[in-house]
Protein backbone atom coordinates (compact mmCIF):
# COMPACT_ATOMS: atom_id res chain seq x y z
CA UNK A 1 0.00 0.00 0.00
CA UNK A 2 1.46 3.32 -1.08
CA UNK A 3 1.04 6.34 1.20
CA UNK A 4 0.21 9.54 -0.66
CA UNK A 5 2.27 12.61 0.21
CA UNK A 6 0.33 15.78 0.84
CA UNK A 7 1.80 19.26 0.62
CA UNK A 8 1.73 20.80 4.09
CA UNK A 9 3.46 24.12 3.38
CA UNK A 10 5.31 26.13 0.75
CA UNK A 11 8.18 28.31 1.97
CA UNK A 12 10.82 30.50 0.35
CA UNK A 13 14.40 30.43 1.63
CA UNK A 14 17.61 32.02 0.42
CA UNK A 15 20.60 30.00 -0.82
CA UNK A 16 23.61 30.84 1.36
CA UNK A 17 26.03 30.30 -1.54
CA UNK A 18 24.51 32.42 -4.33
CA UNK A 19 21.73 34.33 -2.42
CA UNK A 20 19.07 33.12 -4.89
CA UNK A 21 15.50 32.59 -3.64
CA UNK A 22 14.54 28.90 -3.39
CA UNK A 23 10.84 27.92 -3.39
CA UNK A 24 10.64 24.86 -1.11
CA UNK A 25 7.73 22.45 -0.86
CA UNK A 26 7.26 20.76 2.54
CA UNK A 27 5.28 17.52 2.73
CA UNK A 28 3.22 16.12 5.60
CA UNK A 29 5.66 13.22 6.17
CA UNK A 30 8.57 15.63 6.90
CA UNK A 31 10.26 15.43 3.48
CA UNK A 32 10.92 18.42 1.23
CA UNK A 33 11.70 19.28 -2.39
CA UNK A 34 13.69 21.95 -4.36
CA UNK A 35 16.61 22.51 -2.00
CA UNK A 36 19.23 20.95 0.24
CA UNK A 37 19.03 21.57 4.00
CA UNK A 38 22.14 21.26 6.18
CA UNK A 39 20.78 22.26 9.58
CA UNK A 40 21.00 25.36 11.71
CA UNK A 41 24.15 27.45 12.17
CA UNK A 42 24.76 29.43 15.37
CA UNK A 43 25.71 33.12 15.18
CA UNK A 44 27.94 34.63 17.86
CA UNK A 45 28.75 38.20 18.88
CA UNK A 46 32.33 39.47 18.83
CA UNK A 47 32.29 39.65 22.64
CA UNK A 48 31.38 35.94 22.92
CA UNK A 49 34.17 35.03 20.48
CA UNK A 50 36.66 36.99 22.60
CA UNK A 51 35.50 35.11 25.73
CA UNK A 52 36.05 31.83 23.86
CA UNK A 53 39.62 32.83 22.93
CA UNK A 54 40.41 34.03 26.48
CA UNK A 55 39.12 30.74 27.90
CA UNK A 56 41.97 28.77 26.34
CA UNK A 57 42.04 25.13 25.27
CA UNK A 58 42.87 21.67 26.57
CA UNK A 59 43.92 18.50 24.76
CA UNK A 60 41.41 15.70 24.31
CA UNK A 61 41.98 12.28 22.75
CA UNK A 62 39.40 10.63 20.48
CA UNK A 63 40.55 7.28 19.15
CA UNK A 64 44.18 7.70 18.05
CA UNK A 65 43.91 11.46 17.46
CA UNK A 66 44.50 14.40 19.81
CA UNK A 67 42.41 17.58 19.47
CA UNK A 68 42.50 21.04 21.06
CA UNK A 69 39.12 21.66 22.68
CA UNK A 70 37.92 25.09 23.86
CA UNK A 71 37.29 25.49 27.59
CA UNK A 72 34.44 27.98 27.00
CA UNK A 73 31.53 27.49 24.59
CA UNK A 74 30.21 30.79 23.27
CA UNK A 75 26.48 31.34 23.57
CA UNK A 76 24.79 32.04 20.22
CA UNK A 77 22.39 34.96 19.97
CA UNK A 78 20.63 33.51 16.91
CA UNK A 79 20.49 30.46 14.62
CA UNK A 80 20.07 30.56 10.84
CA UNK A 81 19.03 27.73 8.54
CA UNK A 82 21.60 26.60 5.99
CA UNK A 83 19.93 25.95 2.60
CA UNK A 84 21.55 25.50 -0.80
CA UNK A 85 19.89 25.55 -4.20
CA UNK A 86 20.40 22.44 -6.39
CA UNK A 87 22.75 24.31 -8.73
CA UNK A 88 25.16 25.24 -5.91
CA UNK A 89 24.84 21.82 -4.25
CA UNK A 90 25.75 19.84 -7.38
CA UNK A 91 28.49 22.25 -8.46
CA UNK A 92 31.08 20.64 -6.17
Amino acid sequence: MKIKKEISERIVRKCLECAKQIPIILYSDGSYRNGHYFGKLPLYTKAERKKELRGGTHKSKIGNHWFNVCNYDPKPYKHIEYWECPKCYWRY
